[in-house]
Parts: structure tokens; sequence; C-alpha cells
């Protein structure tokens, strides 16, 4: 299978607000961050409402800071692929966990049995999150360094290689093609 590269970046062109409410913005801001800023605002203010009422002093930071963080950060160009948002894949991220990739069967000639899916514990590794619980993972940063040896060290015995190159000069090429067309050898 070829995979191809593309060696050019593609062209993001996004409208920016300047001006928000008589407060300058400076370079602007991209106008759909703003939006999807607005509606993880308007989600979380409804989620807490209910919990915490109305936001007194000691709890506006809760009602500002997670909107700003998941705006912040959701925003960004995604990891694995770069015309995404980071939201897009922590979004499918959690759907895989919850449901799994649903299987094709027969080019969709099936539907898949429950059985043909896989199980919670392969999709989602509970090794690394009860390891994360129990704070048996080292950072990275404190991580010892692991020095490689040579792959020669680790090879087995040498082997050889018996290989010769050949020229073909058109006039070979010539003859080869004369005797596929005529079905005799020249001579």
């Amino acid at each position: 299978m070829r995979v191809g590269r593309t060696l050019t970046h593609h062209f993001e062109i996004e409208t920016r607000q300047y001006d928000l409410l008589g407060i300058d913005l400076g370079e602007g801001a991209r106008r759909r961050m703003i939006i999807f800023g607005a509606v993880v605002i308007l989600l979380w203010v409804a989620l807490l409402f209910p919990f915490i009422g109305v936001p007194q002093k000691p709890t506006v930071s809760l009602y500002v800071v997670p909107p700003f963080v998941i705006t912040a950060f959701g925003w960004r160009p995604g990891k694995f692929h770069e015309r995404r948002r980071r939201v897009t894949e922590w979004a499918l991220a959690v759907r895989y966990a919850l449901r799994a990739h649903r299987p094709i069967i027969g080019l969709g000639a099936r539907a898949a049995d429950k059985s043909e899916y896989l199980p919670w514990r392969e999709r989602v590794s509970t090794r690394k999150v009860a390891d994360l619980a129990k704070a048996r993972i080292t950072p990275e940063w404190e991580r010892e360094v692991v020095v490689e040896l040579d792959p020669r060290v680790r090879a087995g015995a040498d082997i050889t290689v018996n290989q010769r190159a050949r020229l073909l000069g058109s006039d070979h090429v010539q003859r080869v093609s004369r005797r596929t067309t005529s079905g005799k050898r020249p001579e």
C-alpha cells in the first residue's frame, strides 16, 4: 500500500473578531473559537447551576476556569491529526472507550453481532488507570536513561550476500523486444 505525504501546509482562513463589547482584542480572536467557548461556558454553567446555584465570590473561579481551560487547550490543533482540534480527538477517544468502533462485515451486508465488538477491557487499558491511581508510573523526567546497545552486538553471525550488478544497455533491450515479438531468438 502506498502512503502519500503532503509536504505543504494547508490554508486555514478564519475570520477574527477585533472588538468585543467595546474591548480591543489586539490581533483578534478567532470567531469559531469564541463561539466554541461560549457554548462550553453555557453548558458548564447549566451543569453547575443546579448543584452550586448562583455564582458567589468563592465559586466564581469554578464557573470560569474549567471552560476557559477546555477552550484554550481544546481549540489547539490535534496531536495526531493536525487538521482536527483536540476537542474532536478527546470526543473520539471517549466515544471509542464507551462504544468502540462498529465492525463492518461484508461491506455492510450484515450488521455486526455484539460478540464481534471489542470488549471494554481491550479498549481501555485498565492497567494504566490502576498505575496512575496508585502513582506507580514515574514521570518521564525522572526515569533513568536507557542506553541502547549497538545492534551489531546483539545480532547473530554475519551473513554473506552474493549480488552482482548487471547493466543492461539499449542493444540488449532491443534484442529482448525482438525475441518476444517474433517468437525467434536473435543471434
